[in-house]
Order: C-alpha cells, then structure tokens, then sequence
C-alpha cells in the first residue's frame, strides 16, 4: 500500500546520497511495495535486495556507502539510523492519517448502542457487533462476523525506534485491518492495524477471548484461535490452524497450514505444516 505524503527531493534531506538529487517522490511505503514514486528504507545490509528495489528513494545504513555498486532505485540514501530516519521524516512530511472512505454499516448488521465505531469502518450484512466494543479508523469487518464485548479492533500498535539518546520515537501507523467474512472474535481481544499493509483475518476463523494480535499479521482462513493468546507483529498463519489456550508467538513467525500449537507454548521459531508442536520452547512433537 501507498501512502501520499507531501513532495520529497532527494536534496531536502541534506543526507550523503547516489543518484539523481533532483528526483521527487509524493508517497511513502514498505520496502516490499516500493517503486520509483515512492521513499523506503532497509535497515540490512543485503546488498543484492538493495539492487534489486526499485524505490524513488531508498535509505539505507551509513556503512553501506562504498559498497553498492548496482542499483535501480532513482536515490540511495545514507544514513546512520534508515528506521529513525523515516519515522522521523514520517511524521513531518504526512499531510493526514485518514482516507476520504465513510463509515459503511449494512443495515442488516446488529450493533450495539454502546459500541464505538469510528468514520473509516466497513460492516457487513448480519455482523453483530456487542457492547463495549471499539472499532478504529481503516477497519473493514465482512459479513456473518460476531464481535463480542470489550474487543479493541483497528488499534495503533507499539511501533517505535529509539534514538542516540534513548528515546522512543513514534512510527506513524497508516495500515489498515481487514476481517473476512463469518469471523468470531471474543471478549477482550485486541487486533491492530498494519503500519503500513494490512493486518488480516481470514473467513471462517473464530478467535477466543483476551487474545492480542499485533500489526501486520496475517491469519488464514477457518483457523482457531484460542483464549490468552499472544501473536506477535508480521505473524503469518495458515489455514486451518489450531492454536492452543495461552500460547505466545513471536512477531515475524510463520506458521503452516494445518499446524496445531499445543496450551502455554512459547514459539519462536517456524512451525511446519501439518505439525503438532508444544513446549517452552516450541518443538515439532509429531505429524498430523
């Protein structure tokens, strides 16, 4: 996804640079959807993904200077921090963190009168949204969905980057959150926004109560989700999943189709398809 932000040269930003100084770009995004209208960055040091991104601007870590030879982003930046530096160049540089979409809730759908729900919401035919229950700008929820109370859904995520000094600073989150069609969601569940993508629950999964799902994660189709559960940032689960009570995944995990996660396990390493994995750590205990 792209995201406008107010027109960037490569000049203004007084940092060391190859390429072309007069080139300008209107919008910011992820590394894996940059193009040549866009600024990046990349914090690794993978010199052949660095020539392979074809980025308007692309800022990179100080230390890579001399090294890149092959390129086909427009401008390589160089900077000591790429993450501090575009979150900082972030939040100056977006014009707004809303789109012009209106609030869109099916006639057919049940909500309760004491649930908050933002502009920027879609809700589909025959959800039934309870009590207490927040939905956040950039959240799309289909059809046949249940949302039981106290459920957070659309939430900013702990997105920060620390500076020389210590501080946290904030990365703005402009993502969105989709939920497919004939998903249950529990009491108390909180499931971000992506920062910049989309965070994604699939149809037909059911999720328990007082479950965290952060930015970016990715969850297939006809999965359950269990009570207590923890899923980390830029998670990707299959379909048909089976995740225990009270186990905890690392962010940028990725779990197989058809994997099953036993209670209180601690992963934090990929889980294979069609495989039953417990303990703390996780380990692969049988097929299935």
């Amino acid at each position: 996804m792209k995201h406008p932000i107010r027109p960037i040269s490569v000049s203004s930003l007084e940092q060391e640079f190859l390429g072309n100084s007069d080139f300008q770009v209107k919008y910011i995004t992820s590394l894996a959807y940059s193009d040549d209208t866009t600024i990046t960055f990349y914090k690794g040091d993978d010199l052949d993904r660095i020539a392979k991104t074809s980025a308007g601007i692309l800022i990179v870590k100080e230390e890579l200077k001399g090294k890149i030879k092959d390129y086909i982003a427009s401008a390589i930046l160089f900077t000591d921090n790429p993450m501090l530096f575009f979150a900082k160049l972030l939040a100056k540089n977006f014009e707004n963190t809303f789109t012009d979409q209106k609030k869109i809730v099916n006639d057919e759908s049940k909500i309760s009168s004491d649930a908050y729900i933002e502009d920027e919401v879609h809700i589909g035919n025959e959800t039934k949204v309870y009590p207490n229950v927040t939905i956040l700008n950039s959240t799309s929820i289909g059809s046949n969905c249940v949302i039981q109370s106290g459920s957070v859904l659309g939430g900013i995520g702990m997105s920060y980057v620390k500076d020389d000094l210590g501080n946290f600073n904030k990365i703005v989150q402009l993502g969105i959150l989709e939920i497919c069609d004939n998903v249950d969601i529990g009491s108390n569940v909180s499931v971000l926004r992506g920062i910049f993508e989309k965070t994604y629950i699939g149809e037909g999964t059911k999720i328990g109560n007082n479950v965290n799902i952060g930015h970016n994660v990715v969850i297939g189709k006809n999965c359950y989700i269990s009570s207590g559960v923890i899923i980390g940032g830029a998670c990707n689960i299959g379909d048909n999943c089976w995740i225990s009570p009270g186990v905890s995944i690392v962010d940028h995990i990725k779990v197989g189709d058809g994997a099953k996660i036993g209670t209180g396990a601690v992963v934090i390493k990929d889980v294979l398809e069609n495989s039953f994995y417990l303990g703390n750590p996780a380990r692969k205990i049988k097929d299935l």
